[in-house]
């Protein structure tokens, strides 16, 4: 015999680990991830098999430009936070205000990203070094810009508005991929900028 389930008074959006978006998410970190650690053990790699090692100088106050773009991503990181605990909270206001704080952040960051890129002194095709720099550097940036794109999309939808239940899940599955790009952009400086940053001038 068949028993029908009345289930009209589940939720229709869910969070977190129950929302099917956000493992969607967490499998294209995983995917992405994968691909900026790989590129970070190829600047070791080229790094055992380059001598002279740097092929090219650089200063500390490229290092210092990087530590700026990694700060501002990590300010970045608490107005997204709050942004998520507004969606969780319906609160559009909230969203609003911490989003575009976020996005703000963000927007800096990538900005220092493209002034770091004209203040090395290697092109990406100069050496094995070059390309490998270039291509964590570059890689890691397109992920903060797709960041940014996402959260500016955000910050539209919820002043033109209508705002949904599922567009409060989306803001805070879009806070998984900041907090990549943090982490990504904490990577690339600890592999590629901090024993400049140390050392000075090399």
């Amino acid at each position: 015999m068949k028993r029908d389930l009345d289930v009209s008074e589940l939720p229709t959006t869910a969070f977190g680990p129950r929302a099917p978006l956000w493992w969607g998410a967490a499998l294209l970190i995983a995917i992405e991830g994968t691909m900026l650690v790989l590129l970070a053990i190829s600047c070791f790699y080229v790094r055992d098999r380059t001598d002279p090692f740097p092929p090219a100088r650089v200063g500390r106050d490229v290092a210092w430009i990087a530590a700026l773009d990694v700060g501002l991503w990590i300010a970045s990181a608490w107005p997204q936070h709050r942004a998520t605990r507004a969606a969780l909270a319906a609160d559009v206001r909230g969203m609003r205000r911490n989003l575009i704080a976020a996005t703000a952040l963000a927007l800096a960051a990538c900005a220092v990203r493209v002034w770091l890129f004209h203040r090395l002194p290697f092109a990406w095709d100069d050496h094995a070094y070059g390309s490998v720099v270039w291509g964590l550097l570059g890689v890691q940036w397109l992920h903060g810009l797709t960041a940014v794109g996402e959260d500016l999309t955000f910050v539209v939808l919820l002043f033109l508005g209508p705002v949904e239940d599922k567009h409060r899940v989306d803001v805070e599955v879009s806070s998984l991929l900041v907090y990549f790009v943090i982490a990504g952009a904490i990577l690339m400086w600890l592999v590629v900028f901090l024993e400049i940053a140390m050392r000075g001038a090399r």
